[in-house]
This record gives structure tokens, sequence and C-alpha cells, in this order.
């Protein structure tokens, strides 16, 4: 595979890149294909060499990030770097994860095929505030999560491994230190700080300047137009790129900090942004994705309790995805979700497996980015903080029937490349939502009742065969122009288009030849540069 010279190389390397392309629009899967255009023996050298002329432009970026399925975890509750799993006394104090917990467990999370990760803040926090979400100190690492260097080892291992790593800031508020700001580092002073006064919650959407001055809870209000606070925000979020290395931030409590503080502070992170702002209404948060890339869709977030979780009509997604695009700047890359760590679990409120799975199942496959919060994978069913930031190292089990769902699903997912396609609804009823991400054809209830749908809105070709992605003898064709549907038991269905072999084959015999070089291209790259 090897040649002489550069060029020769680097021509041929190109052609590989161009067919790996080709093949990967169709759909076929991408280890199927590695297996018939190259030798096992092979792989590995062509894998270095594609990685030497495979530069990526957009890393980071909300572009690259739409092709990425997020697992969130708590620094402190996903994985103790010692090795002791026994459980945690008491999850209002630290439990014992870390930085080095997280390394020595990433193969848990890359298993279930998730390349990216979400972890928590990593300013040093007072007293036993595990989550990080008030620092003292904000140069330095919380030392319950480990060093400075083994952050840096941490996310170099993620980055090895293709994952990438979004870091959870706050730039709103400090530790509760009451009017003691000399404990806060670098704001150390009353005027980096808004005059004391507490936010009423029933009247905070009514009230922007209440809710973007005010203390939530014991938390001192950082005042973002002072020139020094503002400008060491920018800093140290800037740091986070260009020292650390991490590819993206979640923000917290973004709805209570001036708009035109965000802009300048994503332009200093210089990553990929998603903001929270604890708000249902489409047109409340829409606002912000003037100033951020993406927002974490709580319209959506509501909606799928309703729909999947209290079982009301599936007809509120639908109305949902009109408010959601009549409002935001950018839907795609609002990041989904169906739990975290500030809300009671999914399995908590709802306590049917069956309905977990269709909400898991569309969030991975609905448009935007989707996050799934640690814990999922193996059904944990905890209710309101800190209940519901249960210690993951008791139940790390990868033959879980959540785990092995996740684990397909994700695949799934990934393979047919979704996030290169539109988000298209082709059925709904009270009981039933589907819809397809190009070609896979996603099926979802929230009913243990059989299901018996007619799909006649949908792209396929008469006669085409399309099979149960999560059980492949469950197979359907396109029958006058129409797929008859079954859902049993509330189970969530995934149809793909059965490939033959044979077409397999031709597909990826036509993209060599067509990306080929020509014996004229290999001729020409080694003569002399003056010919």
């Amino acid at each position: 595979f090897f040649f002489n010279d550069t060029a020769t190389t680097e021509i041929y390397t190109r052609s590989l890149v161009g067919s790996v392309r080709c093949v990967q629009e169709t759909g076929i899967n991408a280890e199927y294909m590695g297996d018939i255009i190259l030798e096992k023996r092979m792989k590995g050298y062509v894998i270095a060499i594609l990685l030497a002329f495979m530069t990526c432009v957009y890393c980071g970026s909300k572009e690259e990030w739409k092709k990425r399925t997020i697992y969130q975890l708590l620094t402190d509750r996903f994985y103790r770097g010692n090795g002791d799993t026994s459980p945690c006394k008491n999850l209002k104090k630290y439990c014992g994860g870390d930085f080095n917990g997280i390394k020595k467990q990433l193969s848990y999370i890359k298993a279930l095929g998730f390349d990216a990760i979400w972890i928590s803040p990593i300013p040093e926090n007072q007293g036993d505030d595990y989550h990080g979400y008030g620092f003292l100190n904000m140069y330095k690492i919380n030392p319950h999560f480990g060093t400075d260097q083994e952050l840096k080892d941490l996310i170099n291992e993620c980055h090895r491994q293709g994952i990438w790593v979004m870091l959870d800031v706050v730039a709103n508020h400090v530790a509760c230190v009451s009017e003691n700001f000399t404990r806060i580092t670098p704001f150390n002073k009353p005027e980096h700080y808004h005059s004391y006064c507490q936010i009423d919650f029933n009247e905070m959407w009514k009230n922007r300047t209440m809710r973007e001055n005010c203390r939530l809870f014991c938390l001192p209000d950082l005042d973002q137009k002072h020139p020094f606070v503002r400008s060491k925000l920018k800093e140290w979020i800037s740091s986070m790129k260009t020292v650390y290395g991490f590819d993206g931030i979640r923000i917290d409590t973004v709805a209570h900090v001036p708009l035109d503080f965000w802009k300048e502070y994503a332009e200093a992170a210089g990553v990929f942004q998603t903001g929270e702002v604890l708000n249902s209404d489409s047109y409340t948060v829409a606002e912000y994705q003037h100033s951020l890339d993406s927002l974490l869709n709580y319209p959506l977030y509501d909606t799928i309790n309703k729909a999947y979780g209290n079982r009301e009509k599936m007809y509120h997604i639908r109305s949902a995805f009109i408010e959601i695009h009549k409002h935001f700047k950018d839907p795609k890359v609002l990041t989904t979700f169906v739990d975290n760590h500030d809300q009671k679990r999914f399995l908590n409120m709802f306590p049917h497996l069956y309905l977990f799975k269709n909400a898991l199942a569309f969030i991975l496959f609905a448009e935007g980015i989707p996050i799934v919060y640690y814990g999922s994978e193996q059904a944990f069913h905890g209710g309101s903080d800190p209940e519901n930031r249960e210690a993951l190292w008791t139940s790390m089990n990868p033959k879980s029937e959540m785990y092995l769902f996740l684990q397909k699903t994700v695949g799934i997912r990934k393979s047919y490349k979704v996030w290169e396609h539109e988000h298209v609804e082709r059925f709904c009823n009270d009981n039933v939502y589907i819809f397809t991400r190009g070609l896979p054809l996603i099926c979802t209830t929230n009913s243990e009742l059989t299901q018996n749908v007619v799909v006649g809105f949908h792209s396929y070709t008469e006669g085409t065969k399309l099979c149960n992605l999560y059980d492949s003898r469950d197979c359907v064709h396109v029958k006058n122009k129409e797929i008859s549907i079954t859902l049993k038991g509330g189970i969530p269905k995934i149809y793909g288009p059965a490939y033959q072999p044979q077409t397999h084959l031709f597909i990826i015999y036509v993209c060599l030849l067509y990306t080929s070089p020509s014996p004229r291209d290999a001729t020409l790259s080694r003569m002399p540069s003056s010919a």
C-alpha cells in the first residue's frame, strides 16, 4: 500500500477516501464495507494514512456536533479512579467519582456507541458541592475530581478514542458565600456583583431585570457588565479550549445573564455551545439562539413527557415541531434529551420501560443532537435532586436490557448518518408517531395495546423490503404504495431497507471504479515538476 514517493501515496489515499465516502452515502454499514475493500491486516495502515490526510476544518463547530451522540455524566457519580465500587453513603455529599474514573471506564461509554461526553464543571467548589455549580476559585481544579494533569490526560484519552468532551460551565453566579466575597477568586469585591435581591420564581419570566440581576437561591449574582468580571469570564472560557482542548461547552443558567454577554462569551469560547434556558415555551427559549449556537430543547422535553410519559395524544409532537421551527434559528442543532440532572428521571415519573424505550428511540433519531443521561442504560429511576444523581459504579452491567437497547439504537443512528437527513413525519395518531431520517423508518408508540397502522406517505419504491433493525425476522414490503406496520406490547421498531449482498458488492465496485486513479495519474506523480 505504501509507495516510494509521497505524491503517489497521496493520489491513492485520496482515491480510497473518495471510495469510502461514496460507499457511505449508500447507507451500507462501514464495517461491512471495510471488510470487503481491505484485508483485515491492512486496516491499521489505511487508518493511519487516512488520519494523516484528513484534517477537520470544522472540529468543535455546530456542524460537526450534529454528528455526535452525547453521554451526560456527573463526574462525582460515574466511576471512582481507585476502583472502589462500594455504594455511596450520602448522595448529598461527594461520592468519590473523578477524572481517572472516567478515563478507566471510557470503554463502557464507547461500547454504547457514544462519541461525546458532557462532564461536570471543573472549578473548586465549597464544602459538599459535588455538582460543581458554585465555584470558589475559578482557576483551581476541583481537587475531589483530580489534578490539572489528570484532566488533561482524560481529554487526551477521549480524543485518542474518538470521543469529544463537553464541559459544563457557569458564568452567572459563584458559591454560596453570602456577602463574604473575599473567599471568591477572582471576583473578590462587592462591585463584581449585583446588589442583593432574591428571584421570585413565580414572576421571573415576566421580569427580565429580576431574572438577570437577582440571586438564584443563595448564589451571589455576578455583574457581567462590570469590565473586570466580563473580561475574566471570557479569558477563562477561552482557556478551556487552548489549555485543555475541550470540544464544546454546556452553559448553565443562560436566562439569568444578558444576551449581549453570551454573544461575546461564545466567541471567546471558540467551540460549540449549548445553553440551558429552563422553560418549555419555544418563543422564550429561541431568543437565546441569537447569541449561542444551541439550546437544550426544553420545549421538546416537555412534549416528550406529555406524549410518551403521560400517554397523551402523539399530535403534541407535531405541534411542538411546528412551534420550534417557527421560532428557532437552527432547530437541527438544538440538544434533545429525555433525562438530566435537574429533573426527576423519566422512569420515576412514568415507571414503564416500554415508554422509556420509545422516548429514547425518538430523541436518538429526531431532529437535534441527542443527549442521554448516565444511568439510562441501567434503567435508573431516581426522583428529585439528589436522588436522580445516583452512583453508577454499582450497576455497570453491559448486558442489561437497557444497555443493549441503547447500544443497538445508537449504532443504527450512526450507521445511517441520520443527521444528514431531514426529520419527516410519516404517520401520526393518538398512540403512534412514525417518521424518517433518511432511510430508517422510526415507529414509536405510547400504548401497550397492539397498534395496526398503514403508512401511505413515504419515499420507498414499490416492492421495497423493509426489515426491523431490532429483529431481522420482522420484515414488511411496500405494497400498493403502502406499508402496513404492527406494533405489539409497546415496543418501538426501526425499519430499514433490506439490502442483498450482491447489491452491496456492486455499489462498492462502482465506487472503487469511479474514484480509482488512472495509470496516467500515477505516472504524472513520478514526473519532475518541470514536466
